[in-house]
């Protein structure tokens, strides 16, 4: 089999195809998967048949694998490896759409994941859930100069849930959580160790605030900085099919899972999360 990676977009998404990652998979092909991911800042792997087990090795070709905040929703074996299912139940028990708004993975780690991986499970028959990934490293470079200068150097403390914030992950009330709920302190614009590119990093529901701002006027700014960042252009929206391994750069994007399907219908993937650094 030969890889070939396919750009999807301008600015984010690409395909590899011609590569099995149930095999051993050599130095050079590892390094092109990465080296895509970080470039289109969002991959999708087709054709491939996953377990949990092999979900997780075939992850790990991009760094070392990490455990996810909740516990609830863990494999039972692959610690590293959880299930994102719209089966879970919200706190009054109903369906719920999850993750879907603008959001970057885990930024109350101190060292918060480079990499975010999805396998799909079960699809909605009717079709929808794609999920969305938008290149913050491009937001950055088209924001205006005044805006540049107004964020440069902002700092986000993050928590697992912001008290300003009304975007919430249903998480946060049905499971336990694996770390303390310690502040974390984070750079907004994040560079890029791999190419020293500036990307807007942050979660908008973990911000507790900007260092020297009050929380109401820190969502104020994520809120009038997410409308300025966010444009149809940047985004990659992935349409779901079986055998589609989704991987996204957490340092150069935000993501979200659309709300574009029936909740009766079932949506289930696997998830895990390649450790990183701390930003700067």
């Amino acid at each position: 089999m030969t890889l070939t990676i396919t750009p999807l977009g301008d600015f984010a998404g690409a395909e590899a195809t011609g590569v099995d990652l149930r095999e051993p998979q050599d130095a050079e092909t590892r390094q092109r998967l990465i080296d895509a991911a970080v470039e289109h800042v969002a991959l999708v792997v087709r054709d491939q048949t996953l377990d949990a087990h092999s979900f997780a090795k075939a992850v790990a070709l991009f760094g070392e694998t990490m455990p996810p905040n909740f516990t609830a929703f863990s494999h039972e074996s692959e610690k590293d490896v959880s299930f994102v299912s719209n089966t879970f139940p919200g706190k009054t028990g109903e369906r719920v759409y999850h993750s879907n708004y603008w959001h970057t993975d885990h930024t109350n780690r101190e060292e918060p994941p480079n990499f975010t991986a999805l396998y799909a499970l079960e699809l909605p028959d009717s079709g929808g859930g794609d999920t969305g990934i938008v290149n913050m490293r491009a937001a950055y470079d088209r924001l205006p100069d005044a805006m540049k200068a107004r964020i440069d150097g902002l700092q986000t403390v993050n928590v697992f849930q912001g008290s300003a914030s009304k975007r919430k992950s249903h998480r946060y009330d049905t499971s336990k959580r694996r770390i303390d709920d310690v502040p974390v302190v984070h750079p907004l614009v994040r560079t890029h160790p791999a190419n020293g590119t500036k990307a807007i990093y942050m979660h908008q529901g973990k911000v507790e605030n900007f260092v020297g701002m009050s929380p109401g006027e820190s969502q104020e700014l994520v809120l009038e900085l997410l409308d300025m960042a966010i444009q149809p252009e940047l985004i990659y929206r992935h349409e779901w099919r079986l055998g589609d391994l989704l991987i996204w750069d957490d340092r150069s994007t935000m993501h979200k899972a659309f709300a574009n399907y029936d909740l009766t219908e079932t949506r289930t993937l696997l998830r895990t999360l390649v450790k990183g650094d701390k930003p700067y």
